[in-house]
């Protein structure tokens, strides 16, 4: 099995989410146990039809998704099935929309593992620290509040 991964993100700004562009994972399958794996960014979402006449399977990925080699290894048994499954086609009178015939249920697993490899609980949550965490700097009094503590010293009424 020959998998060409893409491991370069397009950038997505809060901007360019906020406005609706979204990213979305996506295998193109090549046939003969090949595929190229790539995310993108698009203003809308894609077309089922369309892609799939290029032999493209695509699933929406949120705006946090950075790291496409570790969700990969966690959807790595579908995909190696999806991709074994894959053969490419002339399209035909009878099947016009499709230049692949892959196992369904085989994506479906992978967008499953997707989604759970999205949800899982990230290094904050489970108590990891991301990086050392050094001493804090002292916080400083503003001086209007230590004037106003002078004047309410006990005994001042």
């Amino acid at each position: 099995m020959d998998l060409h991964i893409e491991s370069q993100m397009p950038a997505l700004t809060p901007d360019q989410a906020l406005t609706g562009w979204r990213r979305e994972f996506c295998v193109e399958l090549l046939g003969d146990g090949r595929a190229r794996i790539f995310t993108r960014m698009v203003i809308s979402p894609s077309h089922k039809a369309a892609e799939l006449q290029h032999g493209v399977l695509f699933h929406r990925v949120g705006a946090a998704f950075r790291d496409l080699r570790s969700c990969m290894q966690a959807a790595a048994g579908p995909l190696r099935q999806l991709v074994a499954s894959a053969v490419r086609q002339q399209p035909c009178r009878d099947n016009l929309f499709s230049a692949v015939v892959y196992d369904h249920q085989a994506w479906e697993r992978v967008m499953e593992a997707l989604d759970h490899w999205q949800r899982r609980p990230h290094a904050a949550a489970r108590g990891v620290a991301a990086a050392p965490q050094g001493p804090r700097p002292a916080l400083r009094q503003l001086p209007i509040l230590s004037r106003r503590s002078l004047g309410a010293q006990p005994g001042a009424h």
